[in-house]
């Protein structure tokens, strides 16, 4: 069995045991509308019914997914929570039920288990490395955490088409050129980029050591 470094999110909804039945859904639907997007480079099933696991061969995504499947959620008025880590680990094998004990998946595991309030967590098997990830992960985490639905909503319009004029967005979400600036601009979509840009280059710096 190959092993390499890979990451691993595992998550679960927040608040499933009280929502309806049909909310709920909801919110099972959007985790596989992402699970479709990322699937070229992961693999994720849900499982238990309210929580879910992705494996993913380029770890440099692991943050931008994690942003996303909580942006799906936030944009439903609900959240989840996310253990993320980067480590050695062997290829996924579906369905989550049969056993990986490799680093990465044993990392992500635990560390859901320990989560209390935070919706973001984050471990790897070098500590430089995990100390500023947690560090900058903690804001972002606030950060994610203040947004209203409708700045979810807009930020997922962006994060789908990045290049794409404000104009051509603000057409699709049905406002004004300048109220989805202003909305996104309120997101502070921008220092969300700059975050994901940063942990790529972290990355990097801790595979070539």
């Amino acid at each position: 069995m190959n092993i390499s470094i890979a990451g691993v999110i595992t998550g679960d909804l927040v608040g499933s045991t009280e929502m309806e039945e049909a909310l709920r859904r909801q919110c099972i639907d959007a985790i596989e509308q992402c699970f479709s997007a990322f699937s070229e480079s992961a693999k994720g099933e849900i499982y238990r019914g309210d929580a879910f696991q992705i494996y993913t061969v380029e770890p440099a995504s692991l943050v931008e997914m994690a942003v996303k499947l909580r942006l799906s959620l936030i944009a439903l008025g609900q959240d989840a929570r996310l253990s993320l880590s980067v480590a050695a680990a062997s290829e996924r094998e579906l369905p989550v039920r049969i056993a990986n004990n490799s680093e990465a998946f044993t990392l992500s595991g635990r560390n859901l288990d320990a989560m209390k309030n935070a919706r973001l967590a984050f471990s790897s098997d070098n500590q430089p490395f995990t100390s500023d990830v947690k560090l900058v992960l903690s804001f972002l985490d606030d950060h994610l955490s203040q947004l209203t639905v409708k700045m979810a909503q807009a930020l997922l319009l962006w994060f789908d088409e990045p290049s794409k004029p404000h104009a051509e967005l603000a057409e699709k979400f049905g406002v004004s050129r300048s109220a989805f600036t202003r909305i996104i601009n309120r997101a502070n979509y921008g220092r969300i980029e700059e975050t994901l840009c940063w942990y790529a280059d972290r990355l990097e710096r801790y595979q070539r050591n």
